[in-house]
């Protein structure tokens, strides 16, 4: 069963931006940057029972419901302007930190890998086909849960929005 657009905002949108405000990074640990954050608080907001893990159904209901609150013009498809437009939270730090080319361009690299067919848009069944990959991905031990660290270590499109906020030093030879 399909949630509302304003459910779904409500259960996942808000608390992401709610809780990228107040933070501001301490040091250079990846685990206390702002982007590290929210990824760990998507995780809590998908862990809605608070077991620790995210099985395949809360996951799937996560990613009906993104994808509900993205189709501004409900019409089942997803274009690129709704699939930018549409925020995980993270665009604020992006802003700050002068980042916003990157993470425009690391929401552009998911939406080319998810758009299967090459179309310019985004259908329900090919952002499943998608997040079901990215599930079988982040799942290292194979065991069809993805526990908070395999969900922070694995998860495409947040490791992809975490870099372009928070690149990762080079280190020189």
């Amino acid at each position: 069963m399909f949630r509302s657009k304003l459910t779904a905002i409500r259960t996942y949108a808000l608390p992401l931006m709610l809780a990228a405000t107040p933070m501001v990074p301490t040091t250079t640990n990846a685990e206390e940057t702002p982007g590290y954050q929210l990824a760990k608080t998507a995780f809590a907001s998908i862990d809605r029972a608070d077991r620790g893990f995210i099985d395949h159904g809360e996951y799937s209901g996560y990613g009906n419901d993104v994808f509900v609150s993205m189709d501004s013009d409900e019409n089942n498809k997803l274009s690129l302007a709704e699939f930018l437009s549409w925020d995980y939270g993270m665009r604020p730090i992006a802003q700050e930190r002068g980042r916003e080319d990157a993470y425009e361009t690391a929401l552009r690299v998911v939406f080319a890998f998810w758009d299967r067919d090459g179309d310019g848009q985004l259908t329900a069944r090919e952002q499943r086909l998608s997040l079901d990959a990215d599930f079988r991905r982040a799942d290292a031990d194979n065991d069809a849960l993805l526990t908070e660290d395999e969900f922070l270590l694995g998860f495409t499109v947040m490791i992809a929005l975490r870099a372009a906020i928070d690149p990762a030093p080079v280190e020189q030879p």
